[in-house]
C-alpha cells in the first residue's frame, strides 16, 4: 500500500510538473492572452498557483501567520516563472515526503483564523494545483498547443464499442 505522503506528493507534484511543462510551450505573447476578459490568463494561473504554494508552505512551517513574510511579486519572465514553479515542486515534494502521520494531523490555522490540519493544507494545494492545471488546459487547447482540430472528448462508451462491440 502506498504511504499517504507518497500519494500526496505524487498527486501534487505530477500536476505541478505538468503545468510548468506546458507553460514552457507557450510563446511569450500567449502568457497574457485569454479568450474572454473574465477568463484568467496563463500568467494569472501560474502566479496564483505559485503564490499559494508559498503561502500554504508558510502556514505549515510557521503556524503564526503574523510572522509570515509577504509573498514576493512573481517573476515577470515566463521562463523564470516556470523555474519558480519547478523550485516549489521540489520543495513541496521533499517537505511532504518528510512528514509523519502525526505531523499531518497537527493543527494549523489559515491566517490565524480558520483551523486546518497540515493534511488539510496539503489537500488545499493539491486541489488548487489540479484546478489551475485544468483551467490552463482550456487555454492550452484554445491556443492550439494540443492540436488544431476541434476538441473531441474521449467518452468511454465508444472505446468499449471499439474494443468489445455494441452492448
Amino acid at each position: 500500500m502506498l504511504p499517504e505522503t507518497e500519494a500526496y506528493a505524487g498527486l501534487l507534484c505530477s500536476h505541478l510538473s505538468s503545468l510548468a511543462s506546458r507553460l514552457r510551450q507557450l510563446r511569450v505573447g500567449e502568457w497574457d492572452w485569454a479568450p474572454h476578459q473574465a477568463a484568467p490568463t496563463a500568467r494569472i494561473l501560474a502566479t496564483h498557483t505559485w503564490q499559494w504554494l508559498q503561502c500554504d508552505r508558510q502556514h505549515i512551517n510557521f503556524p503564526d501567520a503574523s510572522k509570515h513574510t509577504r509573498i514576493p511579486d512573481p517573476p515577470s519572465e515566463p521562463e523564470a516563472m516556470c523555474d519558480a514553479l519547478d523550485k516549489e515542486n521540489e520543495i513541496w515534494r521533499s517537505m511532504i515526503l518528510g512528514m509523519s502521520p502525526e505531523f499531518l494531523d497537527e493543527k494549523r490555522s489559515q491566517f490565524n483564523q480558520h483551523e486546518i490540519t497540515v493534511r488539510g493544507f496539503i489537500c488545499h494545494m493539491i486541489q488548487n494545483t489540479i484546478y489551475k492545471n485544468g483551467q490552463f488546459s482550456t487555454l492550452f487547447f484554445a491556443l492550439e498547443h494540443d492540436g488544431s482540430d476541434a476538441y473531441s472528448a474521449p467518452f468511454p462508451n465508444p472505446i468499449y464499442e471499439e474494443l468489445f462491440g455494441p452492448a
